[in-house]
């Protein structure tokens, strides 16, 4: 099994380390191997979980920053062919693949490919991960073009394993041969009580994630600020890693910054679930949403966005509602519908915690090991 990353912090590589849970779990007598590109904590876990670990140079095809800059790879790379970039990688792959006699190979997310080809090459059954949209949720650049380089997944791999049926489609809709199953992350966080709302007390809601425009903070700031206009007001707590000063900035525009408190990254979301009424998924483009499961599951109702795999996490009026993406408006509208209605609340926090229960782990940990053909 291949990581992108050496560290556990996105959901990525915590869907990463959940696998190699669930084979130690179903198939202890199994052999897992587990490849990094560098020395960080997950490499330290693994000896915890009965993992072999190795660190190898695992080359990428897509690249967030370039993005950024507009930087096309053809000027970056220059004359020199794509596949040199990466050769290191799969020779280094080879050789690992030629050692081990893996009987399957797993690539984690989009944007690693040494691995696959290497067990191409060799004839080894290959499974890829497909954590994200890549190019509309994360904004990746890919060495080889978004369109192909989903069509190489789907020529490299046995199996696209994909996180929501949202990303499936849209694989699909650029490869419909290729080879796709749905596997939804296992999320066990802790179950919380609803908390109660008292009538004199402001209605606090709250969204985690990386501060930037894909996550939707400033819908956030935004549908507050509408709600205030309306002469409601509602709390928003902020959390997660980035640049502030953006949040604040519009916050104090819109004449809100009393409601908006903006907190650094935790590993422990805990107490921000507890101390609030509703949570809040606002992403324009979510592949699942981790953090949407880790709200339901403390007792809170979430308002989402009507894109991405959101939908297939909240039943709207069942465990929460749904807007359209990019709609402070309408986003505004369900917060005011859940601070006037506290039955309404209290029902949809209640139905939240209920409906998450089919991402808990036993699912979870049979699931991959019968798509691995690992029963």
């Amino acid at each position: 099994m291949v990581s992108n990353v050496s560290s556990f912090g996105g959901g990525g590589v915590i869907c990463f380390r959940d696998a190699l849970l669930a084979l130690r779990e179903k198939r202890p007598d199994i052999d897992v191997v587990a490849v990094f590109p560098g020395k960080g904590d997950a490499v330290k876990a693994c000896a915890g979980y009965g993992v072999r670990a190795k660190t190898a140079w695992v080359p990428w095809w897509g690249f967030g920053k370039w993005s950024r800059f507009r930087i096309d790879p053809h000027v970056v790379i220059g004359w020199l062919p794509y596949n040199i970039v990466l050769l290191p990688g799969i020779v280094q792959a080879l050789a690992l693949l030629i050692r081990e006699r893996p009987t399957v190979v797993v690539t984690n997310t989009m944007t690693i490919p040494s691995h696959a080809i290497a067990a191409k090459i060799l004839g080894i059954p290959h499974y890829w991960m497909v954590d994200e949209f890549g190019r509309d949720d994360h904004g990746l650049w890919f060495l080889y073009g978004y369109a192909r380089t989903v069509r190489m997944i789907g020529r490299l791999s046995h199996t696209a394993i994909c996180i929501s049926q949202a990303v499936e489609e849209a694989v699909l809709g650029i490869d419909p041969t290729m080879n796709t199953v749905v596997f939804y992350p296992a999320v066990d966080t802790p179950l919380g009580t609803p908390p109660e709302r008292h009538p004199d007390e402001r209605m606090r809601t709250v969204l985690a994630g990386y501060l930037s425009h894909a996550k939707g903070q400033r819908l956030a700031i935004e549908a507050v600020a509408i709600a205030r206009q309306a002469g409601v007001d509602i709390e928003l707590s902020l959390i997660g890693t980035g640049n502030q000063q953006p949040f604040h900035a519009l916050a104090q525009r819109l004449g809100v910054e009393d409601l908006v408190t903006i907190h650094g990254p935790t590993r422990d979301l805990g107490p921000y679930w507890a101390a609030a009424h509703v949570g809040l998924m606002c992403s324009q483009s979510e592949a699942f949403g981790r953090v949407t499961v880790e709200a339901m599951r403390a007792g809170l109702p979430v308002c989402g966005t009507n894109s991405g795999g959101t939908p297939e996490i909240i039943q709207p009026y069942v465990a929460g509602l749904l807007s359209p993406a990019g709609d402070a408006h309408a986003l505004a509208a369900n917060l005011m519908k859940l601070e006037a209605d506290e039955d309404l609340r209290r029902r949809l926090a209640y139905g939240a915690a209920e409906s998450v229960r089919r991402f808990e782990r036993d699912r979870h940990d049979a699931e991959f090991a019968a798509i691995l053909g690992l029963r």
